[in-house]
């Protein structure tokens, strides 16, 4: 038994130490260089302000019908001086899948995909930047995620600069989706490249990469498990010695694998659990049937945009963007900027009751809706959470992004299977759904790799510290891993060299030797 683990031991580790090393190496970089990705804040605050005049435009399911197309998002902004309706739809009769379009919020027309220079003109807007090269693409190494897939195709847009900045514009949406400068791309070749394994030529075949992870994590994972294993066995069953090995590299491997062994264990397993393998867990989104529940009988939204545009200015808030939501069988307008927001009711009641803009949606409003989502499940419990909780929190609670990505307060409801739901009032929208295995899955995942258990995240030096240390720790263990897979896999040519040298070494002695013997029968032969 022990035998048949040394040997299984071994030749993984051969096979998967440079492995290991580069997950941990790129992991530390990762740790503190994120993937690029536009911020809720950097889009907003580089946006201009809705200008609407009195009447101007359509309601989006008005611009829709004109164009002819059906939509499940919508957005009203500029492009330009001109406002337009951005729309995730397609054609009624298409099969094709949804994607972004522009459409003249004033007449309805139906826009063209920008032009190369219209795009390269849409991201000098954006960074106040000049264009110096334009590229039409598909994907590159920055923007593999399928989340940007109803946007695509996409122009690339280098600026002018000492940053390296590039901007990523959709001819179909008429905007700018991401940003990369040249220190982020560097470190990104470094860690997120590297750890999560995705060059494009892999990741834009999502089937394939999600395999190639998880089969190649299967077996990190005995192969960390593994050593754990026999480095117990050898700490507590060896009768001789605590530490058998005498050889430099492999007493340091069994040291830092007793120091080292549990955590690269837990980082590799969790990791593993990330990819979600054979589907263990539930997907932490709503339903289709529960956000149908949810939006309520479809409803369309009467209320001129120009109107809800003059209801958030009477409040101070000079809106960036105007987005179309549905709660309950009502629209609302959500109208934002990168520092607040305001939501006004679309549909049209009393003329002689104006729209008012208010900051989230009514209490009554958004109970109704948790307690109608699932009907099956029985009654939830609801309450409303004014901080973060077990299964609903922000890794990063001082970035101001987290207003947009974790806000606070939400609505939480709790059925009796252990299905929770988070809603925003402010965005009416679910945030998270968690079971059971989403339960699990915050813990094994999501603590397990990332260290963001309750008390580590209220004391975000002492997670640095720790992700930092342990690192470290299995860093090294990697490295003792490297040189012995090494020395295991050149002993035939290092035994040919010794051979060799101990034979070249060994012909003047044995001549040296043989002389004494000679000179007597010499100096008979003299005499």
């Amino acid at each position: 038994m022990k035998k048949a683990l040394i040997f299984l031991h071994k030749w993984l580790g051969i096979v998967l130490a440079l492995f290991f090393l580069m997950w941990f190496v790129s992991g530390v970089v990762l740790y503190f260089v994120p993937f690029p990705s536009l911020t809720p804040i950097e889009r907003l605050q580089a946006l201009p302000p809705l200008q609407l005049p009195s009447g101007c435009c359509l309601t989006a399911d008005e611009a829709a019908r004109r164009a002819g197309l059906r939509f499940s998002e919508a957005r009203l902004g500029m492009a330009g001086a001109e406002p337009v309706w951005r729309l995730r739809a397609h054609e009624r009769q298409g099969a094709a899948p949804f994607h972004w379009r522009t459409i003249d919020a004033r007449s309805g027309a139906l826009q063209p995909p920008l032009s190369d220079a219209q795009a390269a003109a849409v991201a000098e807007a954006f960074s106040g930047g000049r264009a110096q090269h334009v590229e039409r693409l598909e994907r590159d190494q920055w923007t593999v995620p399928q989340g940007l897939d109803p946007y695509r195709p996409l122009v690339k847009v280098a600026l002018a600069g000492e940053d390296g900045l590039e901007l990523y514009v959709s001819p179909g949406a008429a905007e700018v989706l991401r940003d990369t400068r040249r220190a982020e791309r560097f470190w990104n070749w470094l860690g997120a490249v590297p750890h999560w394994i995705y060059p494009t030529v892999l990741r834009q075949f999502p089937a394939a990469w999600h395999h190639v992870v998880v089969w190649l994590s299967l077996p990190a994972a005995l192969l960390a498990l593994s050593g754990v294993v026999l480095g117990l066995w050898q700490l507590f069953l060896n009768r001789s010695r605590w530490i058998p090995y005498r050889k430099f590299w492999l007493r340091w491997h069994h040291i830092a694998g007793l120091v080292a062994g549990i955590f690269t264990l837990t980082w590799i397993c969790s990791g593993l659990l990330s990819m979600n393998p054979f589907g263990v867990f539930s997907t932490p989104g709503a339903t289709a049937d529960e956000r149908a529940r949810w939006a309520g009988a479809p409803a369309e939204a009467r209320l001129d945009p120009a109107e809800a545009l003059a209801q958030a200015n009477r409040r101070g808030l000079a809106a960036r963007e105007l987005e179309l939501l549905q709660v309950a069988g009502q629209p609302w307008y959500r109208l934002q900027t990168a520092e607040d927001q305001v939501l006004v009711r679309a549909d049209v009641r009393d003329p002689s009751m104006p729209a008012q803009a208010i900051p989230a949606l009514p209490e009554a409003t958004i109970q109704a809706s948790l307690a109608a989502l699932r009907p099956e499940a029985g009654a939830p419990a609801v309450r409303r959470i004014d901080s973060y909780d077990d299964l609903y929190y922000a890794r990063e609670a001082a970035d101001p992004n987290t207003r947009h990505t974790r806000p606070l307060p939400v609505w939480r409801a709790d059925w009796a299977d252990g299905v929770a739901v988070f809603a925003d009032p402010a965005s009416a929208r679910i945030l998270l759904r968690s079971d059971a295995s989403g339960r699990w899955q915050r813990v094994l995942y999501h603590g397990l790799h990332s260290l963001d258990f309750a008390p580590l995240l209220a004391r975000p030096w002492l997670r640095h510290a720790l992700v930092l240390g342990f690192s470290l720790l299995g860093i090294g263990l990697c490295v003792t891993s490297c040189v012995i897979a090494w020395r295991a896999l050149v002993p035939s040519r290092r035994r040919q060299a010794s051979a060799a040298a101990a034979a070249g070494a060994l012909r003047p002695q044995q001549r040296s030797e043989s002389a004494p013997a000679a000179r007597p029968h010499c100096a008979r032969k003299a005499r």
